[in-house]
């Protein structure tokens, strides 16, 4: 079986889902997860090492590492453009593994391993396209390829500016591995839940360059149970239909608390207002699904995605690097 670490930066406090997240990890007793973070979590799972660190020290490592100087690192979130070079700046804890990767927390894994199979894992240089988990077979040549021509912009640009590039997906590291024919896994078997509704849809890129997400549904729910990430939804055929993903990603949602019942509990709904117990062993009824992730129309989501989009094109004029120097 192939080893795998999975990398995560984290600077500040650790959000309300955290615990399940980790519960997700304990799930895939296979995988670690090296958590590099300025915070003591406790109790953590076996598989989820902790380095306490700062953000100054990840920046001293990175200059060091990456042997470049000027780089700037001024904001924890500056880190995701850096994901693509974490096989070079943690190398000294990767020794033994045969690929590593990123990931974020704000998500609840599934069976990793059901699908990082040993045959796919031959395969490919890189599984998954996205920010939110990816993961690279670990070699020197592999884990030097983000220095490689064919993204938006170069490596050396990106190290030395204090803006976001989003380099570790489709102006970086994604269009280095199109352009250059490098193997890549590039299908979407997981469920990254957009923030232009309420409700819990699929995100959609806007980029045609990226694999189109399984289809939605108006009335569907999305639920953990025994370690796997399932959907139930309502067909057009009238009747509740269940398919399962690799994990799902909950951007820019906050949750309340979770307590130790949702802990220790094997299934657990994942819904617009938070994580809910579920009965084990039992798909949803089409009432619950209703219910719990409710869906009013068309004409209400499309007012609300317009609105909602706004406010997140607003946030990300300032952050990421300003459009003219985008479309240079």
């Amino acid at each position: 079986m192939k080893k795998i670490a999975i990398i995560i930066c984290w600077l500040g406090p650790l959000p309300d889902m955290f615990r399940l997240w980790c519960k997700s990890c304990a799930a895939n007793p296979t995988v670690d997860w090296l958590l590099f973070t300025d915070q003591e979590p406790d109790n953590v799972p076996e598989n989820i090492h902790v380095h306490r660190t700062s953000l100054e020290a990840l920046a001293v490592l990175a200059r060091e590492k990456l042997r470049f100087p000027d780089l700037s690192l001024e904001k924890p979130y500056k880190l995701c453009d850096y994901k693509a070079m974490y096989g070079t700046i943690f190398s000294d804890y990767l020794y033994g593994y045969d690929f590593w990767g990123y990931c974020d927390i704000d998500m609840i894994f599934g069976d990793l391993r059901g699908f990082f199979t040993d045959e796919l894992l031959e395969r490919y240089d890189k599984l998954l396209a996205c920010g939110h988990l990816s993961i690279y077979r670990n070699s020197p040549d592999v884990n030097a390829r983000y220095l490689l021509p064919g993204g938006k912009f170069s490596a050396e640009e990106v190290m030395r500016s204090p803006w976001n590039y989003a380099f570790d997906e489709w102006r970086g590291i994604f269009r280095i591995y199109k352009q250059n024919g490098f193997p890549m896994y590039e299908e979407v078997p997981y469920a990254d839940i957009s923030w232009s509704h309420e409700r819990f849809t699929l995100h959609r890129r806007s980029s045609s360059k990226y694999k189109a997400p399984p289809p939605d549904f108006n009335h569907q729910l999305f639920f953990y149970e025994d370690g796997r990430i399932y959907r139930a939804y309502i067909g057009d055929d009238g009747k509740v239909h269940q398919d399962q993903f690799l994990y799902i990603h909950l951007m820019k949602r906050k949750f309340p608390p979770v307590g130790a019942d949702l802990e220790n509990c094997s299934a657990f709904y994942c819904t617009p207002s938070g994580f809910l117990p579920k009965k084990p062993g039992s798909l949803p009824e089409k009432r619950e699904i209703r219910k719990l992730n409710p869906y009013y129309g068309f004409l209400f989501e499309k007012i609300e995605r317009s609105v909602r989009n706004k406010i997140l094109k607003h946030r990300n004029h300032q952050t990421f690097v300003r459009r003219r120097q985008k479309n240079a």
